[in-house]
């Protein structure tokens, strides 16, 4: 396999102790392939390495791999530094991990106190029997320190002799067991230290979730008053479609209100102008001394009566006197007056007054009537 068509691949155990190297086909192998593999050897080397059963299980490890690539590409995107996948066991695996450490220690431990023990019992036997001589070998030891005389290497002390590889074990007794206190103290200081990571945890999470049940509250409140918002407002949509509904049927009957009024005043507006008609006869019959038209009009014809009447207001010098135009249109029998036959004959100045301004601004009628009007009420203008 050459190194041109193999990537790098790491897998890490939470420390760099239990790191498992290897090269793998990078044209052969997704992502998510590369960090199977690499989960299924290092699980087995974690089996290994604690003396696990059963072996752990590659699914209960949580991985996290660098670069952050997608796990469906090829392992061909991780070049040039290949890729490292870092496993961290879930619960479970932890506490088996920390279960099977503990019943080591606790097996050396004992080891420790039994060859310590062991070591003790035979000093202690080997310097009794250094100590209690015989006196039937008092002649030999006689001899043996005779012979010691002549052999200075001999002189030496058979239970010091006996001693010394005793000394040796107890030192590496006492250094393993040194080693091994010192070990577990490390555990349990890591073990203290992860409890109170643990326990801050907990804090945290208990933070955490006070602040989520306030964030719920909040939200049921916010919620509750979205729905407080929403009944108002349907009803005030509903107030809002009353209202239109009153509204519109209000416009209808002011419709109604105002055609029947156009109504009313078409039908008053030829009665007013009989009227402006017959108040400016009896204004004429008073300037000129008669008691009714018919007196004043006689034998006389229209054009005879309005010369008269003209030349007679003009004599007498009255104030605003008429045109003659508008005195032949009073003395004819015109389409007001014709209108107005069928009205009442009474009627106040203001509806004159409308009933005027209701005709034509340029036609005859309205020069005529404007000018009776002036006259018929002493000059007040329409």
């Amino acid at each position: 396999m050459s190194s041109e068509s193999t990537i790098a691949v790491t897998a890490i155990w939470t420390d760099d102790q239990n790191t498992v190297k290897g090269d793998l086909l990078g044209s052969s192998n997704t992502v998510a392939m590369a960090v199977g593999i690499l989960g299924n050897h290092i699980s087995k080397h974690m089996t290994k390495v604690y003396g696990l059963d059963p072996p752990l299980n590659p699914l209960a490890m949580r991985a996290k791999y660098f670069p952050d690539v997608q796990p469906s590409d090829m392992l061909n995107v991780c070049r040039p530094s290949g890729l490292t996948a870092i496993f961290s066991p879930n619960f479970e695996t932890t506490r088996r991990i920390k279960t099977q450490l503990a019943q080591k220690a606790q097996a050396n431990q004992l080891s420790v106190e039994t060859n310590t023990a062991l070591a003790t019992s035979t000093a202690t036997t080997s310097q009794s029997s250094t100590q209690a001589a015989p006196s039937r070998r008092s002649r030999k030891n006689r001899k043996r320190n005779a012979a010691s005389a002549a052999n200075p290497m001999s002189t030496a002390n058979p239970a010091s002799t006996s001693n010394l590889p005793q000394v040796t074990m107890d030192d590496q007794l006492k250094a393993m067991l040194a080693s091994m206190q010192s070990e577990i103290a490390e555990m349990r200081g890591k073990n203290e230290r992860i409890l109170d990571e643990n326990e801050k945890i907990l804090n945290e999470n208990g933070n955490m979730r006070n602040e989520i049940g306030t964030m719920r509250n909040e939200i049921e409140t916010i919620r509750n008053e979205n729905e407080r918002i929403l009944n108002e407002n349907e009803r005030i949509h509903n107030d809002l479609a009353s209202v239109r509904n009153d509204l519109n049927a209000a416009r209808v009957k002011h419709s109604q209100d105002v055609e029947a009024l156009k109504e009313v005043t078409m039908l008053l507006v030829p009665l007013h102008l009989r009227v402006l008609l017959d108040l400016a006869r009896k204004k004429v019959l008073e300037h000129l001394g008669h008691e009714t038209w018919e007196d004043l009009r006689a034998s006389r014809s229209v054009y005879q009566l309005a010369d008269t009447i003209c030349n007679d207001l003009k004599r007498k010098g009255v104030s605003y006197p008429p045109s003659s135009e508008s005195i032949f249109f009073l003395c004819s029998y015109n389409n007001i007056r014709r209108a107005g036959n069928t009205a009442a004959h009474s009627a106040k100045e203001d509806d004159i007054r409308h009933a005027v301004l209701t005709q034509s601004l340029e036609s005859r009628d309205r020069r005529c009537l404007e000018s009776l009007f002036t006259y018929a009420y002493n000059g007040v203008p329409v």
